[in-house]
């Protein structure tokens, strides 16, 4: 399969071509470096497809690697479109976050928490908590850090907030 030809296929809205190439890739588990890469195009179309697909595939219990993990936190920091941002974010839950990528990670989320969009502040706090939790020096200020957002203006911000605390004892 060429990948990147498959990733063009995506018109940035419609994700059936993505449902197919996703149905490949589960047996294909070698090109997850492949779609890593693609995930940095600067086409944000390739990267949205490329990241859609990296989060589908954690859905059907597809478990990344430590060095895969890395590079998928690192690649958070490196992203231009939300979307794909969005979908990094939201895998953050099923990571096992290595020590050496704490000070990464954390530096992105914080970032991102100041983003004017509501979706990505909701997943970028969902990561701090995340974070935190793997990482239990950063609770206290994770801690202050959600209690701050429990203001934010969108509704969204708010509702995941309330559902991280009722998910994690350390922020009741």
């Amino acid at each position: 399969m060429n990948l990147i030809k498959e990733l063009r296929k995506f018109d940035g809205k419609h994700t059936a071509p993505l449902e197919k190439i996703s149905k490949e890739l589960i047996h294909h588990k070698g090109k997850i470096p492949e779609l890593i890469v693609f995930a940095q195009h600067e086409d944000t179309k390739i990267q949205s497809a490329a990241t859609w697909l990296i989060k589908n595939l954690n859905e059907e219990s597809v478990k990344f690697s430590q060095p895969q993990t890395t590079a998928l936190i690192n690649l958070l920091g490196n992203l231009s479109h939300w979307e794909a941002k969005l979908h990094i974010l939201q895998i953050l839950s099923n990571l096992n976050i290595p020590a050496n990528q704490y000070d990464v990670l954390h530096k992105d989320l914080r970032q991102t928490i100041q983003s004017e969009n509501k979706l990505l502040r909701a997943w970028a706090y969902n990561g701090l908590a995340i974070l935190a939790d793997q990482n239990s020096e950063l609770r206290t200020d994770v801690c202050k850090t959600l209690n701050r957002a429990q203001t934010d203006s969108a509704a969204s911000v708010r509702a995941r907030i309330r559902n991280l605390s009722k998910s994690f004892e350390w922020l009741q």
